[in-house]
């Protein structure tokens, strides 16, 4: 299955999950994959609300279920406002609005 290539199969997955789920405020998502560890970090461009954090919540649970059970995930949300850079240090841009 997924183990030829467990980096492609994560950003599949994730970029599936954010089909229909971006919004105007999110400036990028960022996925981290280390071992057995999920990671997606949404920066959010502004006050960051209730249904900003339940739509992030509802991607990770959709990652997740594409994955075993010995994976866990962990899903922040950034305020990050525009103009302010989006600095990437570790895993992959799957998103990116257009600035």
């Amino acid at each position: 299955m997924y183990k030829n290539n467990l980096n492609a199969y994560f950003r599949i997955s994730v970029q599936s999950a954010l089909l229909g789920n971006i919004t105007e405020n999110i400036r990028a998502v960022v996925g981290v994959l280390s071992e057995q560890k999920i990671q997606i970090i949404f920066y959010y461009d502004g006050v960051i609300d209730e249904v900003d954090e339940e739509l992030a919540s509802e991607v990770g649970t959709e990652v997740i279920a594409d994955f075993e059970s010995g994976f866990n995930i962990d899903i922040k949300t950034i305020r990050l406002d525009y103009p302010e850079p989006i600095k990437i240090k570790d895993g992959f841009l799957l998103f990116l609005r257009k600035e």
